[in-house]
Order: C-alpha cells, then structure tokens, then sequence
C-alpha cells in the first residue's frame, strides 16, 4: 500500500514537473518571439499599398534616349512601345497606334530597373514600397522564410512590390556552430528543443550530418525557394553535400564560406555565387595570420600576392560575387563615427523596430545599441590598432573588387539591406556608387545591377529590347555620365505598370508616415 502511495505521488510531482517545464518553455518561445519579431520589423505599422494599385496600359515613350543592349552607350530619340507587361517594339519612327498612354520622354534616359541581389526583407513588408520608389524592380532575399514565399505570390497576383526571388533559410551545422546556443538558450532547455526554437523563430536551418543537410536542402526547393543560401556555420562535409543537391538539380546557390574552406577550392566547387567580397577577406585573413603581429601594410601585400589566383578561379569555374561593399566601407565610421554616419543615411524610411533593435541583441543601429561600436577599445595603443586593421580590412576589399573587374568576374550590385545603416532602395544607389568609385565604369556598374544578376536568375529583364519584361526606369539625367544620375527617377514601370513621380513620392511618404507611428526614439537627433 505504502509503495503504491509513493509511486502515485511520484507520478504527480513528475507530471506537475513535466506541465511546469512545458508552460516555461512555451513562455519563453513567446517572449524571444516576441523580441525577435520586434527587431526584425514586425511590430511596425504596415502602409497602406493597396493605394498604389495600378493596371497596365499600352503605353508609347517617345523621343527618350535608352541604354543600348549591351550597356555601353544611350541611343537618342527612340519610341518604346509596351503591351500586356512587355517591351514589344523600339524604334526610330514616331507614329504610335491609338488608344496608347503616350509619356513624352524628350530630355530623358531610359534603362532597365534595378536588381538588389543581397537583401534581407525580414518582417518589414513596407520595404517593398521603398524599393519601388528606388527604381528597384527586382530583390533577391538571402534569407528567405515561408512568409516570403507567401509574400512573394501575393506580388505575383497583383500586389505592389519588386519581383521577388526568396532563397531558402540560411543553412547551417550544428557542428558549425560549436557552442551555439550554450548562453543564448537556460541549460535546462534540451538540445532538440533549442534547434527547434533556433529554425522556428530566427528563421534558421540547422542540421546534424550531411544527409541531413542534403534533405533539407531538397525539401526547400520542392517548396518552392528560388535557390539555397549556405551559410559560413556549415561543416565543410554539410557544405559540399549541399552543393551536390543544387548542382543535380540545377538550382541557384549562393554562399558564405566556412571558417575551414580553403581559397583553392573555388576553383573546383559547385558554389555558383559568393554572398558578399567579405567571404574572401575574412579567410584571406586567417591564411595572414596575426594582424596584430604583422601589421596592416603587410597584409595588403599579401592580399595582392593572392589576388590573381583567386580571381582566375573564379572566372575559371564560372562563380559570381555579390558586392556589398557600401556596409563593408561603412564599418569604419560606424565603429569610429556613427553620429556622423547615421546623418548620412534615409533614416526615416529605415524599419523603427530594426533601427531600434533590442540591448541585449546587438542588433540596434543606433548609438549605444550599434554592436559595431564595441569594436572601439579602450587604451591609444589598441585603438590604433584596431583602426589599422579595419582600414586594411576596407581596402582589401577595393583590391579584391578591382582585380575582379580587370578578370571579368561578374559582380553582382547587393547591399545586404536591413543590416546595420542599410536602407532599403536607398541603399542600392549608395552601393552603385560605391562600386564606380572603387573601379568599375558606370556602364559595368549598371551592368551588375541590370543585366548581369537577370541572367544569374533568367527573370526575362534586364536588358531594353523587345521582348523582356517591361520592368524600366526614366530618369532624368544619364547614368553613363555619372552614376548618381540613378536617382533622378522621373518614372518606374513595372511589369507594364506606371509608376510616376507623385506615385513614387506618395509611396515614400506612406512609408515614412508608418515608421513615424511606430517609432520610440527621437528621430530629430538624426537630422
């Protein structure tokens, strides 16, 4: 009688021990959601899009000057014809069939619309109404989720935003990551619950073995993900497995490298697109070794004596690379001045919730949340140090860019939008003119935001002639002249649709109007 007393109360205090745990793991999962939502953008007030609602029209632009197929020059006085979302004529003639929308393009500059390669959309639908208005009429997410797929189908019905390629979640190895988790997660939360919380709510794939992240791999894009993105947490085995899967199955990758993956093999690897000039800085330094040791000037030295080799492996094996190189330049003087360089930047269109970030998440942009500014050190001597290495680190990536262009590795113009300072739409245009200035022509500046990414992804846009998606831009000065004339954008059109000034100018301010509802710091500091 006495044992069987003892084993029902034991059974009681273990299932009351069991509920207890359940309910602290189900409040944590919503209290980590909950912050996680806030500093990834959900918690802002969603603008009104329904507004900007339009259908296509056969539309003539007259007496408008376009950028040639092959990008090199502005052939004067054309008409473009668009029906039914498409480019079907362009000519010298002027007549144009009745019943035509006629936009008078005299004085102005026709070019395909721009391609953000390397974005991060986040919880922050209201971006798709600043890429818009940026004359951004394609994004490729680098960390796609379920709801961006979502997303995406909605723009494929009608709602307004940029095409939208949607990789899959960032996939990464539990061996990858090492002690991921230890001080993030109570060490009372079991390991496959902590994994659950870490793809569920961050929006990360982790797996155990490189089967595993070869199904995972499969079962993202019998879901529907445009591509894989493989992330720097990977196991080199995992790495090489899921290469295996896209390359069988003719999907776009794009990728971090691993801590351990060796320079030479991007002449051999399956890897179809390096996610940011970064990758290749970061392992260059570790190949170095101690900067501190060795000193910046030596570094450099070293980066040029490596260029060659790695460039022609790129172009050898046909990989392309994304740019980024705006946040990468910006790095010094968000460590060293972010009171200045914030000023520089469209903060009031930027996401509230990102912007603010949260303290305990290094996530903030903004002083005193910004993660990049407890890079600055303490004593004269490490500040100088440290001061060497990022300005080393910056220019590394001005020589890896140039001796790309010089091999003809196809660079692909990606800003990384969302992270620290980047604003969407904003953001492409800043990185444009990084890349001019670091040695590109505007002509192969235009290229890598134009042509070069819709052939990486065969969206039919791209180039102006007929037959491509009529995704376009009029701007009122010529790019080929100078660069920042991308930004003097009289008029978007969209899969035939028109977007005019006022439009894209409404659209801007709904935005700005949103983020004005949700914000809680004092925006006037960074005026």
């Amino acid at each position: 009688m006495r044992m069987s007393t003892i084993r029902k109360w034991s059974l009681r205090v273990g299932g009351v021990i069991v509920i207890l745990l359940t309910l602290a793991m189900i409040t944590f999962y919503v209290l980590i959601n909950r912050t996680v939502d806030k500093i990834y953008g959900g918690q802002t007030q969603i603008a009104n899009y329904a507004q900007f609602q339009v259908d296509a029209k056969p539309t003539a632009i007259t007496n408008v000057s376009v950028l040639s197929p092959d990008g090199t020059e502005m052939l004067a006085d054309r008409t473009v014809l668009l029906s039914e979302g498409e480019i079907t004529s362009i000519t010298q003639e002027s007549d144009v069939p009745d019943g035509m929308l006629i936009i008078d393009g005299k004085g102005k500059f026709l070019i395909p619309g721009l391609v953000d390669s390397h974005m991060h959309l986040h919880r922050s639908p209201n971006d798709l109404l600043l890429y818009v208005a940026s004359g951004v009429t394609q994004i490729r997410s680098m960390n796609g989720s379920e709801a961006d797929l979502e997303l995406k189908q909605e723009i494929e019905n009608g709602r307004i935003g940029p095409h939208y390629y949607v990789s899959s979640p960032s996939m990464n190895s539990v061996d990858g990551f090492g002690s991921f988790g230890e001080d993030a997660f109570p060490n009372w939360i079991p390991e496959p619950i902590i994994l659950w919380f870490v793809r569920k709510i961050y929006n990360i794939n982790i797996t155990l073995n490189p089967e595993e992240a070869a199904d995972a791999a499969r079962s993202f894009i019998h879901q529907g993900y445009d591509g894989i993105k493989l992330y720097g947490f990977l196991t080199m085995e995992s790495y090489r497995a899921i290469l295996d899967v896209t390359d069988k199955l003719n999907v776009p990758s794009v990728g971090h490298l691993p801590d351990t993956f060796p320079l030479s093999e991007l002449r051999t690897t399956k890897l179809r697109e390096v996610a940011h000039i970064e990758e290749i800085v970061k392992l260059l330094l570790t190949e170095f070794g101690s900067f501190r040791n060795q000193g910046g000037d030596a570094f450099l030295d070293f980066v040029e004596s490596r260029k060659e080799e790695i460039v022609n492996d790129l172009v050898t094996n046909g990989i392309a690379v994304q740019s980024t190189i705006w946040f990468s330049e910006s790095l010094y003087d968000q460590i060293y001045d972010l009171e200045t360089k914030i000023r520089e930047i469209n903060l009031e269109y930027a996401n509230p919730g990102i912007v603010e970030g949260d303290p305990s998440s290094g996530t903030g942009w903004l002083p005193g949340l910004n993660k990049f500014q407890t890079y600055v050190s303490d004593t004269p001597e490490e500040i100088a140090l440290n001061k060497a290495f990022w300005s080393a680190r910056e220019e590394a990536h001005h020589i890896l860019l140039k001796a790309m262009i010089d091999a003809g590795v196809t660079i692909l113009a990606g800003t990384d939008s969302n992270g620290w300072l980047t604003v969407p739409g904003f953001a492409l245009h800043d990185e444009l003119q990084s890349l001019n200035h670091a040695g590109m022509t505007t002509a192969q500046t235009l290229h890598a935001a134009t042509a070069a990414p819709a052939e990486r992804i065969n969206n039919n846009a791209g180039i102006v002639e007929a037959g491509r998606r009529a995704d376009l831009l009029l701007l009122n000065a010529n790019p080929l002249l100078d660069i920042k004339n991308t930004s003097t954008i009289d008029t978007v059109i969209l899969n035939g649709r028109i977007f005019g000034r006022q439009q894209l100018d409404e659209m801007l301010e709904a935005v700005k109007t949103a983020n004005a509802a949700s914000r809680k710091f004092d925006m006037s500091l960074y005026q």
